[in-house]
């Protein structure tokens, strides 16, 4: 069978997409043609240089905390801004709740981006087709109760349409593995919470901290990050997120590691 070349931009899009909806999840096929799900914004390397400024102060005021956060914000809505697909952004706050932003779509590219980070409850034959998002720049890593609010408010206000919640994070999530960690094999805190309400109600919730959102400027890198924390999640390895320039996440015995 030949394939023509396309005529435009818009062509070879549209090949892409279906090149990725038939692709098994795992082959090399397929993890080639990923990146085409995540194309970072012109501008969020400017704001990420920002925040490396910002990080290097050891002792920052209240006006220089507040600004950090509205930085953190403005490169969540980029970084979402670069998935394929969505055709919602936006943040809102109602009586009980506020969240930083929900995003959402439903055409055709979104449903390969829905369904590369697993959002489907095969139990209850259902598709979502949401993303919550939480921005945490300043304070501690996010607790057990900042945790159980997000996964409540997925269950109470988006119950049939959110299926992935995300905190955006400076520092992480208490319980959560860090990069240059050790395997974290006790699930307690936030992790513990993460576990319990997947198993619960079938949904995710998972955590970026800075050194994922340091990559963000990188083709492919958002949608890869999700899908690894996605698959961690279900795994329940207790390791970080390697970086996106691995092209293979590799979790082996060290006396097999060099046969990779």
């Amino acid at each position: 069978m030949s394939i023509s070349k396309p005529e435009n931009s818009r062509e070879a899009y549209e090949m892409i997409a279906l090149g990725l909806k038939f692709l098994k999840k795992d082959s090399p096929e397929s993890d080639e043609l990923i990146n085409w799900l995540y194309t970072p914004d012109s501008q969020i390397l400017h704001y990420l240089n920002q925040l490396k400024t910002f990080l290097e102060i050891k002792k920052p005021t209240k006006e220089q905390r507040q600004k950090a956060g509205y930085l953190l914000e403005k490169i969540l809505v980029l970084s979402f801004k670069g998935l394929a697909g969505y055709s919602e952004i936006k943040s809102y706050q109602s009586a009980s709740h506020q969240y930083d932003l929900l995003v959402s779509g439903d055409n055709a590219e979104w449903e390969i981006v829905c369904d590369r980070l697993y959002l489907r409850d095969a139990d209850k034959k259902q598709n979502y087709r949401g993303i919550l998002i939480e921005a945490k720049a300043i304070g501690d890593s996010v607790s057990s109760p900042q945790f159980a609010r997000l996964c409540s408010i997925m269950n109470l206000e988006f119950y049939s349409t959110v299926g992935l919640g995300i905190f955006f994070t400076i520092k992480g999530a208490a319980g959560f593995p860090k990069r240059g960690d050790n395997r974290v094999v006790c699930v307690k805190h936030a992790r513990l919470c993460q576990v319990l309400f997947h198993a619960r109600s079938g949904k995710k919730v998972v955590v970026l901290d800075k050194d994922d959102i340091f990559e963000l400027d990188k083709n492919g890198a958002l949608i890869k990050i999700l899908i690894r924390k996605v698959k961690e999640l279900e795994e329940l390895s207790g390791l970080p997120t390697i970086s996106v320039d691995e092209p293979v996440d590799v979790d082996l015995p060290d006396f097999l590691k060099d046969l990779m």
